[in-house]
């Protein structure tokens, strides 16, 4: 089993000496508690299939502590086999061949002087394959291994590989100047588009702007035939201004690494450009309805709903989602897909999030006419956008009222319910029928029902309910702090 990054860090974390808490684990990942569980389970469940004991100690209320046991053993081998080189270490060797095409390498990069001839001989059967994926072959004659392949797949194969490979890692290997200098383009591109380029795409500028930058310090940028280059002349043709664009941040590019990068470049970049559709000059009024569609789709199918204005806050998660999809829809229309540096760690720390929109995507998959569908990239970003609202709309109790008496009395009682007891968010007004329809999204979203209706709701019965007056009296309010307050309700 191969550990994560953030699954690194926590044995790094942690000591031999003294308990630290999942809550300050939580703070130093960026992550929950609960997933911080998840991840000490997974690693506790690695080691004890090894060694017969777990790595990670809890002690309730004092948190985790690293198992004595292995104070004098080397910890930092996730796999479960210490000869065999684990994912992270082949990427390294396959971007450092990819990174130098054409240039032969001495045998010392394929970094396996610890291992047997047989772990030797595995390590290079997993290169050999991963290459071969991409159409590329690896050769090795005495002390030197190299790589054959078009210009093309070199790139494809960085870009994909890259993927896999924590975004810090990335930022290491750019010098502070070359930081400086791609946040410059960043700035200059959303200078001239009149547009913002916010996250995932100015993570993509970065990724391109990268691989060019290592393949000229380190390799031999190979020519790139017409045939090699997505984009027809055609729609180039369309969008001379982005066209434009394109060829100065290139012609930038060239000047600051002083070599003269191939015309083709160009149409590499603009094709970068164009499939995150900053400018939307491609949108057609079917793209925004079906990107309609899709949000729509998305939201009530996530929270079990008939109606995204049932969803408290829906024009949040609305907007975030439909801001995403539209550029998505004409990258599919192009089958291009979009690179996503943090899939690995999404589908690990939110892995319920993912999977549950994952098979979503599934069925709007099989309604999309795009030979290109949504893919895992799509679906990580999705899941962001998902967990973002999740993390803004549990800040406070979040409650539905149950209100018969018109849509004025019931605005005036919500008034009323915010102004007396700020912490709560009244996220719907539902008759009782509505309450019925939509008992998947009450289930999931509310934490407790106000009811101005003496009815019993069978489906919900786990959910507390409190009778209140429509008119709010002090009596009232008191039931429900001492809802909030984990009071008994009498």
């Amino acid at each position: 089993m191969e550990f994560t990054s953030n699954e690194h860090m926590i044995i790094n974390l942690l000591n031999f000496e003294y308990y630290i808490k999942a809550s300050e684990l939580g703070k130093n990942l960026f992550v929950s508690d609960k997933t911080v569980r998840r991840s000490i389970k997974k690693i506790n469940d690695s080691f004890s299939k090894k060694y017969d004991h777990k790595l990670i100690l809890a002690n309730s209320g004092k948190g985790f502590i690293l198992n004595v046991y292995f104070k004098d053993k080397d910890i930092s081998l996730p796999a479960d086999d210490p000869e065999v080189s684990s994912v992270l270490d082949i990427n390294e060797v396959l971007l450092s061949l990819l990174f130098g095409y054409p240039k032969k390498h001495h045998r010392q990069i394929l970094n396996d002087d610890y291992l047997s001839a047989s772990a030797k001989n595995k390590k290079v059967q997993r290169i050999r394959k991963a290459l071969k994926s991409y159409n590329i072959n690896y050769h090795q004659k005495r002390e030197y291994v190299w790589i054959e392949g078009t210009e093309n797949n070199i790139r494809k194969a960085i870009r994909a590989i890259t993927q896999q490979t924590n975004l810090a890692k990335i930022e290491s290997d750019l010098y502070p100047a070359d930081r400086q200098f791609i946040d410059k383009q960043i700035e200059l591109i959303e200078e001239k588009s009149h547009n913002v380029l916010n996250y995932p795409y100015d993570l993509t500028i970065t990724a391109h702007l990268y691989m060019l930058i290592k393949r000229v310090r380190e390799g031999k940028i190979q020519p790139i035939t017409n045939a090699d280059v997505q984009f027809e002349n055609k729609v180039i043709s369309k969008n001379p201004e982005l066209r434009k664009l394109a060829k100065l941040i290139i012609d930038n590019l060239s000047s600051y690494l002083s070599v003269n990068l191939n015309e083709s470049e160009v149409h590499y970049f603009f094709e970068t450009l164009y499939v995150i559709n900053f400018e939307r000059r491609e949108s057609k009024k079917i793209d925004k309805v079906l990107a309609d569609l899709i949000t729509q789709k998305l939201i009530t199918s996530y929270f079990g709903i008939s109606d995204i204005t049932l969803l408290y806050q829906s024009r949040k998660l609305y907007g975030d989602l439909y801001q995403h999809i539209l550029p998505m829809l004409s990258r599919l229309q192009l089958g291009v897909t979009i690179e996503n540096n943090l899939l690995e760690d999404v589908k690990h720390k939110y892995f319920q999030t993912f999977n549950k929109l994952k098979k979503i995507v599934t069925d709007i998959n099989t309604e999309l006419a795009f030979s290109t569908k949504i893919d895992e990239s799509e679906i990580g970003y999705l899941t962001l956008y998902f967990e973002k609202y999740s993390i803004e709309v549990k800040k406070e109790k979040r409650v539905l009222l149950i209100c018969t008496t018109g849509v004025g009395t019931s605005e005036l009682l919500k008034a009323r319910l915010r102004n007396k007891i700020p912490s709560l968010d009244v996220i719907a007004t539902m008759s009782v029928r509505q309450v019925i329809k939509n008992v998947g999204f009450v289930k999931q979203n509310v934490d407790f029902i106000l009811s101005t209706v003496n009815t019993k709701i069978n489906d919900v019965e786990n959910i507390p309910v409190i009778m209140i007056s429509s008119l709010l009296t002090e009596q009232d309010i008191q039931k429900i702090n001492y809802l909030i307050e984990g009071r008994e309700v009498g």
